[in-house]
């Protein structure tokens, strides 16, 4: 698993970071599927039927599991919209009232914001309703990872993390730790790309608690959460400093771990079933 690990750790950081990875984005979809309505579930399956993967060819792609993938597998192409992926909202110092880091919704809260106005239309075209929809179930999963809602290092991808030895020890950087290594290790996924079967059935009840508040929250109340879990949890880490980036390798203390996986187990059941639950209304509007 380290090797397999390592390898995936040195092609994030030659690429820009793509929150969660396969991995989370299956398992979002996955709760979100689980979790969506009869009505939601027939539109989902008819916007499906005509999709098409990067090249133009029919996908077969028949659930959010599948499709919330669509977004990062167009990196590249025409297409491509990275700085849809994140929000560079500031982690040193207030934040401010207005989106200022967001110019004509180009960041991921403004785009899950347009595109929901596009799938929830129903005289708009199909094709244009079906990205929306993929769309939506990338970016959502996106603004549940803290560090894309941080402006800090460019999103801890300028940071390098040390686990304390081992096979690609040094090679990573906080951003791609959380979105392979502390990721795989809070869903039990091994060298796999799925979670392990009672955790994702573990993630579905946990996502059927989630509050209605929390469910059905603004756009804008994700970003504060993700925002402050970058603040509080991913950049709490030994010699963080608003004054700058750490040049030298940061040595993560022993609790770090256990404490970005509960985050990771936590934010990934909250992005399914507010996924859900923004689907189930946005599917469904007459």
């Amino acid at each position: 698993m380290a090797t397999f690990l390592a390898g995936l750790a040195f092609m994030l950081l030659s690429q820009a970071a793509s929150a969660w990875g396969p991995l989370g984005h299956r398992a979002i979809g996955a709760v979100a599927d689980a979790l969506l309505a009869p009505g939601a579930r027939a539109e989902l399956a008819r916007l499906l039927e005509g999709d098409r993967d990067r090249d133009g060819r029919p996908s077969g792609r028949a659930s959010l599991a599948e499709v919330s993938l669509w977004a990062d597998e167009i990196r590249g192409t025409r297409a491509d919209r990275p700085n849809w992926h994140y929000d560079n909202v500031p982690v040193c110092g207030a934040v401010p009232r207005q989106r200022t880091w967001c110019p004509q919704q180009h960041c991921a809260s403004g785009r899950i914001e347009a595109m929901l106005a596009q799938l929830a239309d129903r005289g708009a075209p199909l094709a244009q309703r079906r990205d929306a929809l993929k769309w939506i179930s990338h970016l959502v999963a996106d603004l549940h990872q803290p560090l894309h809602a941080a402006d800090y290092a460019q999103g801890g991808n300028l940071v390098r993390v040390d686990f304390g030895g081992g096979a690609g020890a040094s090679a990573w950087t906080l951003h791609a730790a959380w979105d392979v290594r502390l990721l795989a290790s809070a869903l039990h996924a091994g060298s796999g790309q799925q979670p392990s079967e009672p955790t994702l059935r573990s993630l579905i009840a946990r996502a059927r608690r989630v509050p209605a508040a929390l469910r059905q929250a603004p756009v804008g109340q994700w970003l504060t959460e993700s925002n402050r879990l970058a603040r509080d949890v991913a950049l709490d880490y030994p010699g963080f400093s608003c004054d700058g980036v750490p040049t030298e390798t940061v040595s993560l203390p022993p609790g770090y771990r256990r404490r970005a996986e509960r985050v990771i187990t936590s934010q990934l059941a909250l992005a399914g079933a507010r996924l859900a639950t923004t689907l189930n209304r946005a599917l469904t509007a007459q």
